[in-house]
């Protein structure tokens, strides 16, 4: 059986769970591809390989890695 919660509940839910994601360093693909698709529909979409290896050179130590992966 599946809950769906919605409402203010729901919304408050959905961004403590990204909230905790993030914390761990557990970044966000859908999101990502969504920015992508929005702002930047001339440039290719990164795999989810490629774009969790790119997220782990950037928090780990990758030199000259900048905040935005597009």
């Amino acid at each position: 059986m599946s809950l769906r919660i919605t409402g203010r509940v729901g919304h408050w839910l959905a961004q403590a769970g990204r909230t905790a994601r993030l914390m761990v360093g557990v970044q966000d693909y859908a999101r990502y591809v969504e920015h992508m698709r929005a702002h930047h529909p001339e440039l290719p979409v990164l795999d989810e390989g490629a774009y969790c290896a790119l997220m782990q050179e950037k928090r780990y130590g990758g030199k000259g890695v900048g905040k935005c992966p597009c």
